[in-house]
């Protein structure tokens, strides 16, 4: 049960936006429980919308399409985009512009530091430096899983051409040069954020998972009354302040838990489906 002030009140909850790891996918990263599928479609079956919103491109959603296939709308790299599943069209993208990406890829190749671009909801990396990326924080099968749908290239820079790209992604950042990284994007006016340990992640400054899922609300008309939102990090706490009904995990940061209104029990003990159950079904 939740955490909260409001406990076994039913609201009128029409989107349900959730992020995915350590919060709606299990401490596996790659499967979503019975129990949280089945909460969800039936409140889907009942006109609620769902939508997923993750700092993942979007190749790298497939897995919990096949479990949740009923999902509406994904916001993707920290919402820099947004799928609609139903029209099957991008509806809305905010972008780093190639000059700026150009030069961040050229800074972080001098700089001995694994990182990502996401570019046509694809990531891309420079081959050669996979050794920099210390996956041993994640299980295996969710590194497997995720590396499949990288893309490695002799020369990054060739690659990315005249193209824009949605975010730019940093793993396994040592902690003497986690503050001049992140000082590196705001020097950009980049907004940055944090998934994990040793991680970074930019996006255009109004480009953020908040500010995608206040669109998708006004496109289906409803207001931020009507939404309920769950996430774990700091890349979720834009959506967090956004959604009336918004829940951090009990397993989530503690900046995470300051932002949010209310909190779920962890996502091992299915944490997010209770918070639907009672709020949202009435049970």
């Amino acid at each position: 049960m939740s955490d909260n002030k409001q406990k076994g009140r039913t609201a009128l909850i029409k989107l349900i936006a959730t992020d995915l790891d350590g919060t709606l996918m299990s401490v596996d990263h790659l499967t979503v429980t019975p129990r949280t599928i089945d909460t969800l479609k039936t409140a889907h079956d009942r006109g609620v919308k769902f939508a997923i919103a993750t700092g993942r491109p979007l190749g790298l959603t497939g897995d919990v399409i096949k479990q949740i296939p009923f999902t509406d709308y994904i916001i993707y790299s920290n919402g820099a985009c947004v799928y609609d599943r139903n029209a099957d069209k991008i509806i809305y993208s905010n972008l780093i512009e190639n000059d700026q990406a150009r030069k961040l890829i050229s800074y972080f190749l001098k700089n001995n530091v694994f990182f990502e671009i996401y570019v046509d909801g694809t990531s891309h990396y420079q081959l050669g430096t996979e050794d920099l990326f210390d996956t041993s924080q994640f299980p295996k099968e969710f590194i497997d899983e995720a590396t499949k749908t990288m893309t490695g290239h002799n020369d990054l820079l060739k690659y990315l051409g005249d193209l824009d790209i949605e975010k730019i992604t940093l793993y396994s950042v040592k902690d003497e040069e986690y503050k001049r990284f992140e000082e590196k994007f705001l020097s950009y006016d980049l907004s940055v954020a944090c998934s994990f340990k040793g991680n970074l992640e930019a996006t255009v400054k109004s480009a953020d998972k908040g500010k995608a899922l206040d669109g998708i609300c006004k496109a289906i008309g409803i207001t931020a009354d009507e939404c309920m939102s769950f996430g774990d990090a700091g890349n979720d706490i834009p959506m967090l302040k956004f959604a009336k009904y918004s829940f951090a995990m009990a397993n989530g940061s503690d900046e995470c838990k300051e932002s949010a209104k209310f909190t779920a029990r962890s996502n091992a003990e299915d944490g997010l489906a209770l918070a639907v159950e009672e709020y949202v079904l009435g049970n």
